[in-house]
């Protein structure tokens, strides 16, 4: 890590993969999570990991395992609980993670020849796409419609339609989930207000009226939904 300012390093974290919180305040590492103001370790991943990724609002990190002895494993952790929530399996190595640009599913490839489709809330496996050979990519498209995999069978690259493995989510103002829009989910709509589908941050949630930017539209509905419980 290098402060681009100074351009002196500011600390090594262990390992060659990274990825940065959509915030920009937590780094993950192969086997570490890091605090990036304070520049200390706040979990250890306990897993040789090949590749990691955030959720899109940041809560939540996504591991896959690469360990020749054992089946791939993808672990997504809790970075507030700084806890393991989940386990999914492959039968081999896995090689790439990707959310979903809403965060509800997450896709994993894998040496084995597939690609899977994990629902994070519920934790299940939604699908398993195949290829012939190794998927060494997964990749969402901005609007999360679609899914593209690439694999070593002639350096293939697959399009998904996801619109059969995704359950249509109906937008709510509740974005903090406390059963009631308040000013906290206003906080929260406000720090998004402006975004684009492919912006930096975009997260689809606050998308209220489905039209690609968040804007006067959804301002409108949560007003409409202010002070309303949801159930």
């Amino acid at each position: 890590m290098w402060d681009i300012a100074t351009r002196t390093e500011i600390t090594t974290p262990y390992g060659s993969i990274v990825a940065f919180s959509p915030d920009g305040k937590t780094l993950a590492t192969r086997r570490k999570v890091w605090d990036i103001a304070t520049r200390t370790t706040i979990i250890t991943l306990k897993s040789d990991n090949g590749i990691v990724a955030f959720s899109p609002d940041g809560s939540t990190l996504a591991t896959g395992q690469m360990n020749e002895i054992s089946p791939g494993r993808v672990k997504l952790w809790d970075i507030a609980t700084r806890r393991n929530i989940a386990t999914f399996e492959h039968l081999y190595n896995v090689t790439s993670v990707a959310f979903s640009p809403d965060g509800t599913i997450l896709a994993s490839g894998s040496q084995g020849g597939t690609a899977k489709l994990w629902d994070v809330a519920e934790k299940y496996n939604v699908a398993t796409l195949e290829h012939i050979w190794e998927v060494w990519s997964v990749a969402f498209s901005p609007d999360g419609k679609m899914l593209a995999t690439r694999s070593v069978d002639g350096s293939t690259v697959k399009l998904w339609d996801m619109a059969p493995y995704i359950t249509p989510q109906t937008p709510t103002p509740d974005f903090d989930g406390d059963g009631i829009v308040g000013i906290p989910d206003f906080l929260l709509f406000v720090d998004q207000f402006g975004l684009s589908q492919g912006d930096g941050g975009y997260d689809a949630r606050f998308d209220l009226d489905g039209d690609g930017v968040i804007g006067v539209g959804d301002f409108l509905i949560f007003v409409d939904n202010f002070g309303k419980k949801v159930s």
